[in-house]
């Protein structure tokens, strides 16, 4: 994997392909909390990264990954921080953003009338994303590499050390002793690796220039 990509941080429904804009701009309503929008935004970029080396299919990855965090438009916000992060204290919540936002992807792909045999893959990824550590396909292990490395990625590891109260070098560190557990393709753990490299350089560049102040 040739490290000449960028992972885009500013959301539009233009930058979508056109293939799978329609089902992102069905999704947008439904990732109005947790910060989703952004989240899946990234994943939707990583999916696309690792599918340029991993052998899924397009039209069952990209749609999974654009759906899979719907349903946490189900738990009450005041609720959702006891169900993901480096703690999890309510695996029942977790599962249930699995089981609703199955539902609510099977509504969306039936609007926009996509394959059925495809929309029960997908299914299939997103009732098991979070839950579920093994890969079930090759499909299933890039969707699940793709939501992973958005913790590695500029903004989503500035938002998650935010919000778990964490300091940022002693997240990345909880972050790079995940890689070998986390990760079930070749190019995952190489993005992986190399996006912890970057945080920490940029880390390491911030806490310079403060001596330097």
């Amino acid at each position: 994997m040739a490290k000449d990509y960028q992972i885009d941080a500013d959301f539009h429904l233009r930058k979508i392909k056109s293939t799978f804009r329609e089902i992102f701009e069905f999704a947008i309503p439904f990732l109005q909390t947790r910060q989703n929008e952004i989240h899946t935004y990234i994943v939707y970029q990583y999916a696309l990264l690792l599918l340029e080396d991993e052998p899924g299919i397009p039209e069952i990855v990209i749609p999974a990954a654009i759906l899979h965090d719907v349903g946490w438009s189900c738990i009450p916000e005041e609720e959702q921080h006891t169900a993901f992060g480096p703690v999890v204290r309510n695996k029942k919540l977790q599962r249930r953003h699995e089981v609703e936002g199955a539902t609510i992807a099977q509504e969306i792909m039936n609007r926009v009338d996509y394959d059925h045999q495809l929309i029960q893959k997908i299914i299939e990824i997103i009732d098991g994303h979070d839950t579920t550590n093994k890969a079930r396909s090759i499909n299933d292990a890039i969707t699940k590499d793709a939501d992973k490395l958005c913790r590695f990625s500029g903004a989503g590891f500035h938002i998650d050390y935010k919000r778990f109260n964490k300091e940022q070098m002693s997240y990345l560190k909880f972050l790079i002793e995940k890689i070998d557990e986390w990760f079930l393709t070749r190019t995952g753990r190489e993005i992986a690796i190399y996006e912890a490299r970057m945080r920490e350089k940029e880390i390491l560049a911030r806490v310079h220039q403060r001596k330097d102040i």
